[in-house]
């Protein structure tokens, strides 16, 4: 049974914790991305063309049932199963907690005492360029340009490296010189390229992991912009969570790890397999309006030959007929007689 992106995004609305805790982090700082209010394959639609055709949406929804984007779906819905194989225990709970550590010495130590939060952070890393190699055509860099072009890419870099990388590794994120996600995918990488490689293929975690080499630059990048925010960042969330945290977002499938409930990745997921299906389908009937009325104009258009049609390959000699002939034997006819009476 195909998942269906629509599921997804009617989960959630303006007022979940997720949505409400993801704007309000973006906001803090001049960097942070924008992310309009859609939560439907059709509001989607609307909001990047007011003017699209129901047979826009249609062929979207159509390419959401394709091989590739299901298995975009498959992952964005795995992180948040605890069955998946896959699963992650940590997230913006802990990673709160880690960035209210005691001491700046604390949080330093980190990535020692607290493995699991930079083991699932990896994890996502890998687990988004999964998605990022399922989605877009190319090789790695044209793949990467091509997500962090839509609005959820940009929203899911950001998010991770404030909130994955960032901010639990606050101290790290400062000394580290840019290097923050390439430290963590360098020591606990391997592991998570087998655990996925376990649970789709071989193939396909090497092809992920060929991205990911490509993202990690973008997302190092963001860690290190957003370094010297960690802290306004941080008290953001910090005053999102006693709520978020005792309520939770109401979204069917996810486990319940006591780790965290909110989904923040399946409704960036979501939204960005929304986002590219769209995208195509938009493309696609551009390319058929143009093409339309080109071939009109062609077919209505006279031929007009540039050499004499009798100079066509193709174009029937014309039969000259028996006129000359006749006209040769009446002149010989003629000369003969006259040799006659003379």
């Amino acid at each position: 049974m195909a998942n269906e992106v629509d599921d997804l995004l009617t989960a959630f609305s303006t007022t979940d914790y997720s949505v409400r805790l993801l704007r309000g982090v973006c906001k803090v700082v001049p960097f942070g991305p924008e992310l309009t209010d859609w939560y439907s394959m059709v509001d989607g639609l609307k909001t990047m063309d007011p003017d699209a055709k129901k047979p826009v949406l249609d062929r979207a929804l159509e390419l959401t049932r394709t091989k590739p984007y299901q298995r975009a779906l498959w992952m964005i819905g795995a992180l948040d199963t605890a069955d998946s194989g896959i699963s992650v225990f940590s997230g913006v709970r802990s990673a709160v907690k880690l960035y209210q550590a005691k001491d700046g010495s604390e949080r330093l130590d980190a990535l020692e005492t607290d493995t699991q939060q930079a083991v699932d952070a990896a994890l996502k890393a890998l687990a988004m360029a999964y998605v990022v190699t399922t989605l877009f055509d190319g090789g790695p860099t044209e793949r990467v340009a091509a997500f962090r072009d839509t609005e959820a890419g940009k929203a899911m870099i950001f998010y991770f490296a404030t909130m994955e990388a960032g901010l639990p590794f606050m101290d790290n994120a400062l000394v580290g010189g840019g290097t923050m996600v390439q430290s963590l995918w360098e020591r606990f990488g391997p592991e998570q390229q087998e655990k996925l490689a376990a649970v789709a293929s071989p193939e396909e975690a090497q092809e992920a992991v060929g991205t990911l080499n490509a993202l990690i630059g973008p997302l190092d990048t963001m860690v290190k912009t957003a370094s010297s925010s960690l802290s306004s960042i941080g008290d953001a969330a910090v005053k999102m969570l006693p709520k978020a945290m005792d309520v939770g977002d109401k979204v069917a499938g996810v486990a319940a790890t006591g780790a965290d409930l909110l989904p923040i990745y399946r409704f960036l997921g979501a939204r960005l397999v929304a986002e590219v299906a769209l995208r195509e389908a938009l493309s696609e009937a551009q390319v058929t309006a143009e093409a339309v009325p080109d071939a009109a104009a062609a077919a209505a258009m006279p031929v007009k030959f540039t050499r004499s049609k009798d100079d066509l390959p193709d174009a029937p000699k014309p039969k000259r007929g028996c006129l000359p002939f006749f006209v040769v034997l009446l002149a010989l006819g003629a000369a003969a007689v006259g040799g006659v009476i003379a």
